[in-house]
């Protein structure tokens, strides 16, 4: 009865859990054929059903099969139940969430109209699972003892005895009853659970595909407001067409008006040509005339050649006025000559006191050089002897006061070259001032720079003297070695600039070669100044005689002028047909004007109406390409959400089995360490038995150091499965263990061989620990040695040269501020309160925050390792 009933359970609820998972499966097929748009949605629906009907005959033979597995398997130990149950529960929720995605990735590119679920998938999922529990090889075994339980009470009560069970069971049909009965009820009580969870996926899993359901429809309405604005955009495009062709038409119109205007314009100055020519000969009629007239007019010709004569004896006399003005003109040049010479001489002059301002200012960059060396060596000993800077105070002064006469002489130099510029702008205005005043501003420059290079004698003195006292200071204060480090940081100090003073002096060099371009220039512009004035005069000379040349000769044209008035005044008769002729010719031109304007303004119009024709043309293509490109981009992301959340879903999945793995790593380590238990409780029950035989003196207290040890064995193992209490609900099958002292005797060679083991195991790990302690001590001492290799290296180093600038300038700063800090970084104690006894006691509380820091680091080092 036992045996029908739990097949009886197994079978109802395992085809409760197929029977869940084919109406999901069938909900999910019907959606899918209902979303589907075209008249073939009630064939899918139709292969829908019948794949829905295979699928339920496929999970029903599966049950039925699953029905005689579970018959055939009558009890099973809990904790190994639970460990088999929970990964081939935990696979059939992968499978079944990862075949809809498998599927629907196969079929989408495939056939779009076919199911997304098949029986395919169900057979899989069934035969993974009947794969996971053909592999139970413990329940099995387990099986056949209870099995041999019942065929040895049919056989006799001699040979159990003699064939002990192998897995410590009891013999008596009792205690396998109730280890049965214990068996079915978990059994039972895991199936519920995996069938909440089931059911818990498939309600997640219908949510997910109504959710997918809704952002299709969103979807579909987008498609339509694209598919609305594109009839929009057409309607648009139609529009423009029309109007395109209405221009085409007026163009045509026009150029038709344009033509007829032609031929009349054509016609027009035919008749034009005609009337000219009748006009023609009347204007050749009256020309005869007057060259008749023009007869009498020769003998008034002949006086105004007389007056011709009495003319050139003037224009004789003012060509012997021009030569006159011309060599004086010569000796102007001769003049300017000179000057130019003049010039180029004080140009030579101001060269080469450029030549020496600029070896002045090498000078200068020397000496600034030296004294920013001096600065580097002061800081340096300012570094070095903070404890004697109060004694120096008077050599800062002097360094200020050298620094100051630096920047003067700066200063100086610059005002020699504003003074220089300006010298060059006087010479401009005032030749002759200019050069007396440069010769004066020269000797007072000289002298000036005579006196700053005594100055900066005096200073270098000063600075030698100095440097001389600083030397028997650090003579006096340290010995060799630290005259040693000096010159390293010196030589270190000059390594690192000297690459910045050569770009200096590069800078400078480039500089005077701009300088020195620049007045080249400016010379070639003064060059071309003097010639163009030079030029100008000439041209004024040229103009006052030509104009004088020029009244001369206006009096004479207003004598044959008044001579010839009569003679216009007969041909302005002739000018006034004349004008008549042009004003005619004019009208008709302008008409003939207009109308090129208007041709000229209509194939404007045309060319223009053209170009707003090709402009649309693009415009209408970058839009539909436009669309294009945004539809494709929206496709590309679609798909990419899609690839993510595949992805994303893999992933998970990947984890779940990682997890399941470990879960399985974890139910074999614990069920060895419980056989672990239950052998050591088998060997204190044996040892017990034994004590009672022999009767011995120390019942009591190895009965205590048994139940304590089964106690401790109970609480360790308590402690180890709640980690995993919520992973696997098999720490509640623990009580199960305390029935310990019915177990029969075990076989004294399996536990010799077993203490024997543990034995040489036990020597192997202390060979190892005796083996770890002495490479520890070896990498200790050599830390040690290394530590003090470093020790002696940085002992041997000063104390401000491992520091940064920083450090430097925030020592100095706590040392200006006072304090218990400040008394740190001079060489007398700068706080009165600042004892022998608190300096101990902040380097004591120094002492246990470094411990505190090292051992903390220790434990993050120890533990790091254990976590993964």
């Amino acid at each position: 009865k036992l045996k029908i009933l739990i097949g009886l359970t197994s079978a109802q609820s395992l085809s409760s859990v197929f029977a869940s998972l084919a109406l999901s499966l069938s909900d999910l097929e019907l959606r899918g054929t209902l979303e589907q748009p075209g008249p073939a949605s009630v064939a899918d629906m139709m292969e829908g059903s019948e794949v829905e009907s295979a699928s339920e005959g496929s999970f029903q033979l599966n049950n039925n099969t699953c029905s005689m597995h579970e018959e055939e398997m009558i009890c099973h130990n809990s904790s190994d139940e639970a460990e088999q149950s929970s990964p081939t529960e935990d696979e059939t929720q992968l499978n079944i969430a990862s075949s809809p995605q498998t599927n629907n990735n196969n079929s989408a590119p495939s056939n779009p109209t076919s199911s997304l679920y098949d029986t395919d998938c169900s057979r899989e999922l069934i035969s993974q699972i009947q794969r996971s529990l053909s592999q139970e090889s413990l329940l099995d075994e387990l099986e056949s003892e209870l099995l041999a339980c019942e065929l040895t009470e049919s056989g006799g009560r001699d040979n159990r005895k003699e064939s002990p069970p192998v897995n410590g069971l009891p013999t008596d049909q009792e205690g396998c009853m109730v280890v049965f009965e214990k068996c079915v009820q978990y059994k039972y009580a895991q199936q519920e659970k995996a069938i909440k969870r089931l059911l818990d996926e498939n309600k997640r899993h219908q949510e997910l595909i109504l959710g997918i359901c809704s952002e299709k429809d969103t979807m579909k309405e987008e498609l339509k407001r694209r598919a609305e604005m594109e009839k929009q955009y057409m309607a648009t495009i139609t529009k423009l067409e029309g109007r395109v062709e209405e221009l085409l038409k007026e163009l045509k119109e026009s150029r038709g008006k344009l033509v007829n205007q032609e031929q009349a314009a054509k016609g027009a100055l035919q008749q034009m040509q005609k009337e000219m020519a009748y006009r023609v000969e009347q204007v050749n009629k009256k020309c005869d005339e007057a060259r008749q007239e023009k007869e009498a007019m020769v003998m008034k010709y002949v006086r105004g050649e007389k007056e011709a004569l009495d003319l050139r004896r003037d224009k004789e006399a003012l060509e012997k006025r021009l030569r006159d003005a011309t060599r004086e003109v010569d000796r102007q040049a001769l003049r300017g000559n000179q000057l130019a010479q003049d010039k180029g001489r004080l140009q030579q002059l101001h060269e080469a006191k450029e030549g020496e301002v600029n070896r002045l200012t090498r000078e200068v960059d020397k000496l600034k050089e030296e004294i920013n060396s001096h600065l580097i060596k002061v800081k340096w000993a300012q570094n070095k002897l903070k404890s004697e800077a109060d004694a120096h105070k008077e050599t800062k002064d002097k360094l200020r006061e050298t620094t100051s006469k630096l920047a003067q002489a700066k200063e100086e130099t610059e005002q020699i070259r504003k003074n220089c510029q300006d010298m060059i702008r006087t010479y401009q205005e005032s030749e002759e001032i200019k050069s007396n005043e440069l010769d004066a501003k020269l000797r007072e420059t000289k002298g000036e720079l005579e006196k700053h290079k005594q100055e900066q004698t005096d200073q270098l003195e000063v600075h030698r003297v100095k440097a001389k006292e600083l030397e028997d200071l650090k003579r006096s204060y340290k010995e060799g070695m630290d005259e040693l480090t000096t010159l390293r940081t010196k030589l270190k100090c000059l390594e690192e600039e000297r690459p910045r003073w050569e770009d200096e002096l590069s800078k400078y060099r480039e500089i005077i070669n701009r300088q020195k371009a620049e007045i080249g220039r400016q010379r070639d512009k003064l060059g071309e100044i003097t010639t163009l004035e030079e030029q100008h005069e000439r041209d004024e000379q040229e103009v006052a005689s030509l104009r004088e040349e020029v009244d001369s000769l206006t009096s004479q044209i207003g004598d044959l002028q008044r001579d010839i008035q009569g003679s216009r005044e007969r041909e302005a008769e002739l000018l006034g047909f004349t004008e008549k002729l042009s004003s005619k010719n004019a009208q008709l031109q302008s008409e003939s004007n207009g109308l090129q304007a208007q041709l000229d303004q209509l194939t404007s119009r045309s060319t223009e109406l053209q170009a707003q024709l090709e402009e649309t043309n693009t415009l209408l293509e970058d839009k539909q390409l436009k669309q294009e490109e945004m539809l494709r981009q929206q496709e590309v992301q679609g798909l990419q959400e899609e690839r993510t959340a595949l992805q994303r879903e893999v992933a998970h999945l990947k984890t779940r089995v990682d997890e399941l793995r470990d879960e399985l790593v974890t139910q074999k380590r614990k069920q060895a360490a419980n056989i672990k238990d239950l052998t050591k409780q088998l060997t204190q029950a044996r040892k017990k038995l034994e004590q009672v035989e022999n009767g011995g003196c120390d019942r009591d207290a190895s009965s205590m150091g048994s139940r304590s040890s089964s106690s401790g064995s109970l609480n360790a193992r308590q402690g180890g499965s709640s980690g995993l209490e919520e992973r696997s609900p098999e720490s509640q099958s623990s009580p199960s263990v305390v029935v310990v002292d019915s177990f029969p005797e075990v076989d004294k060679a399996v536990l010799v061989e077993r203490i024997v083991r543990l034995q040489k195991a036990l020597a192997r790990k202390q060979e190892k620990i005796e083996f770890m302690e002495d490479h520890i001590k070896q990498l200790v001492e050599e830390i040690r040695k290394k530590t003090k290799i470093i020790q002696s290296y940085v002992l041997r180093e000063e104390s401000g040269a491992l520091s940064s600038e920083a450090s430097d300038f925030n020592k100095a700063h706590l040392s200006r501020r006072g304090g218990i800090m400040a008394s740190l970084y001079t060489s007398h104690p700068a706080d009165s309160g600042l004892t022998l006894d608190l300096s101990l006691e902040i380097n004591r509380k120094l002492q246990a925050v470094l411990e505190d820091t090292l051992l903390k680091n220790i434990t993050l080092k120890v533990s790091s390792p254990q976590q993964p």
